[in-house]
C-alpha cells in the first residue's frame, strides 16, 4: 500500500539529493590536470560515496519516523472501521501526522459519545415499548411485522419470535385491525376505529394507526391497540344506574304523588281511608329512605372514603344480638334458626360493618325462604382466614344469575323482591364491606335448593 511522505521529509530527501549532484558535477568539471592525480580523484569519490552514505541512512531515519506514526494511525483507523472506537492514536507528534492522528482521536470520541447516546436512547425507548399497556405494532411497507410489545401477545395469545417477518395476516389473524393496517399504508393518513374482538378474549379496544414516513414516503405503520373494555363496562353500569336508580324512585315517587292527589281532591275527609291512605305514603316514603341510604353507604364503600374502624369482639354474640332483630319475620314463616358459631368466635373487625353485613345477609335469608324452612350460620377455616357460611333452604339461585347476584340493583325475582321492600343494594353493600376487610365473598346456590351465602375475613 502507498505511503505519502511528508512534506518535511521531502525536503531532507531533496537536499541530500542536491549535495550529491554537487559532488558529482565538482568531479566531472574538475582541471584536468587535478584530475589526473589518482588521490585527488580517490578523495572525492570517497567523499561523494560518504555523502550519498549519509544521505541513506539519514533519509532512512526520517522515513522509519515519518511512517511509523502513519503505520499506527492505519492498524487503529482498521479498528474504527470495524465499530471499535474505544482504541486512540498514542506517540504522534507534533507535525502534520500528529495533527492528523489529534483529529482521528477526536473523531473516534465523538463518533463513541454518539453511539453511547443512541444506545441509552435504545434503551429508554424499548423500557417504554415493552412496559406499555397498550399493544404496539410495527409493520414494514409490504405488510410484515417488524416489531411487537408484550402486550400484544398477551392481546392475541402470540410469541414475539414467532410474530416478527411475518405477514401481518399470517401472525395475527384479525381482518379487521388489517383492513386498518392496509389502509393507512395505501393512503399515508392516519385511521382510528372500535374494534370487537371475541377472540382469544372478549374485549373491546380502540385501535389507532399512522404512517412512517421515511423521506417523505409512506415506509411502514405503526399501530397502538388500546384496551377500552373497562371504560366500556364502566359506561354500561352507569347507564344501567341511572335506569335503576329512575325506575326504583318512579316507583314510590308515583304512588306518593297519587294517593296525596287522591287525599287533596277530597279524600281526607273521609276518615274511613284516610288512614289507610296515609299509611301506605308512609311505606313508600320509608322505602324511599331506605334506599336514598343504601345508595349514599354504597357510594361511600366503592370510593373507599368510608374508613373501617376495626376492634377485635364477639362475633356469635353479635350475630344473637342481629338474629333478635328477626323474631317476628322468623316466627311467621315458623323457620328453623340455629346459630352454630362457637362460643368465644372472636374476629377484629368493624363491628358496625359487620353487623350491617350480617343483616343484609339474613334478612334474604329469610325474606326468601319458604315456610317451615332452615337457615343456619356456621362457620371453618379457609385460605388463612374465618369463613362464615348463612345456608337457607329458599328457592334458590338459577345458575345464570349467580355471577352477578352482587351487582346493584340485581335481582332474580325483581317484582317479589320490590314487593318484600329490598332494595337490590343488600349484597353489593355485603360484598364491598368485605373487601375493605381484605375479604372475600360469594354464594353456593341451585335453583330450589337453597343457597349457602358466604364471606372470609383475614385474621
Amino acid at each position: 500500500m502507498p505511503v505519502k511522505i511528508s512534506f518535511r521529509l521531502k525536503l531532507v530527501l531533496s537536499y541530500f539529493f542536491v549535495i550529491a549532484v554537487s559532488f558529482l558535477f565538482v568531479f566531472y568539471f574538475l582541471d584536468k590536470n587535478l584530475a589526473e592525480s589518482i588521490l585527488i580523484r580517490k578523495t572525492i569519490l570517497m567523499g561523494l560515496l560518504f555523502a550519498l552514505g549519509l544521505a541513506f541512512m539519514l533519509g532512512s531515519v526520517l522515513a522509519a519516523q515519518a511512517v511509523g506514526p502513519i503505520n499506527r494511525m492505519i492498524r487503529v483507523s482498521r479498528r474504527f472501521a470495524s465499530g471499535d472506537f474505544s482504541k486512540r492514536i498514542l506517540g504522534y507528534s507534533g507535525d502534520e501526522t500528529g495533527e492528523l492522528a489529534v483529529t482521528l482521536n477526536k473523531m473516534a470520541q465523538d463518533i463513541e459519545d454518539k453511539i453511547r447516546q443512541i444506545q441509552g436512547q435504545n434503551q429508554q425507548l424499548s423500557a417504554v415499548f415493552n412496559s406499555m399497556v397498550e399493544g404496539v405494532i410495527v409493520t414494514d411497507i409490504s405488510g410484515r411485522i417488524v416489531s411487537v410489545n408484550p402486550a400484544v401477545e398477551d392481546i392475541f395469545a402470540i410469541h414475539k419470535k414467532d410474530a416478527e417477518n411475518r405477514f401481518f395476516l399470517e401472525a395475527i389473524r384479525n381482518n379487521d385491525i388489517f383492513d386498518i393496517v392496509d389502509s393507512v399504508l395505501k393512503k399515508g393518513e392516519s385511521v382510528s376505529g372500535e374494534l370487537k374482538l371475541s377472540w382469544p378474549v372478549q374485549k373491546v379496544f380502540q385501535v389507532n394507526a399512522v404512517p412512517v414516513f421515511e423521506k417523505n414516503r409512506v415506509n411502514g405503520c405503526l399501530t397502538v391497540i388500546h384496551d377500552i373494555t373497562g371504560l366500556k363496562k364502566l359506561e354500561t353500569i352507569r347507564r344501567d344506574f341511572v335506569a335503576n336508580v329512575s325506575h326504583e324512585l318512579k316507583t314510590p315517587l308515583t304512588s306518593i304523588m297519587g294517593f296525596v292527589e287522591t287525599l287533596l281532591e277530597g279524600a281526607l275527609e273521609d276518615k274511613e281511608h284516610n288512614r289507610q291512605f296515609l299509611t301506605i305514603i308512609q311505606e313508600h316514603t320509608r322505602r324511599l329512605n331506605s334506599l336514598v341510604n343504601d345508595l349514599l353507604d354504597l357510594s361511600s364503600l366503592e370510593s373507599k372514603a368510608t374508613m373501617m374502624e376495626k376492634t377485635e369482639f364477639d362475633l356469635k354474640g353479635l350475630l344473637d344480638r342481629v338474629l333478635s332483630g328477626f323474631t317476628t319475620q322468623i316466627m311467621k314463616k315458623s323457620l328453623c334458626l340455629e346459630n352454630a358459631l362457637p362460643a368465644g368466635l372472636r374476629v377484629r373487625a368493624d363491628k358496625a360493618r359487620m353487623e350491617q353485613v350480617l343483616t343484609n345477609l339474613i334478612d334474604n335469608a329469610v325474606k326468601f325462604n319458604k315456610n317451615r324452612g332452615m337457615v343456619k350460620i356456621y362457620c371453618g377455616e379457609e385460605d388463612g382466614g374465618i369463613k362464615i357460611t348463612v345456608e337457607d333452604s329458599g328457592t334458590g339461585i338459577p345458575k345464570k344469575d349467580i355471577s352477578r347476584i352482587f351487582e346493584r340493583f340485581y335481582r332474580v325475582d325483581k317484582a317479589r323482591s320490590r314487593e318484600l321492600g329490598g332494595t337490590g343494594l343488600g349484597l353489593s353493600i355485603v360484598k364491598h364491606i368485605i373487601e375493605l376487610h381484605g375479604g372475600r365473598a360469594g354464594v353456593e346456590s341451585s335453583e330450589g335448593l337453597g343457597s349457602r351465602f358466604w364471606f372470609i375475613l383475614p385474621r
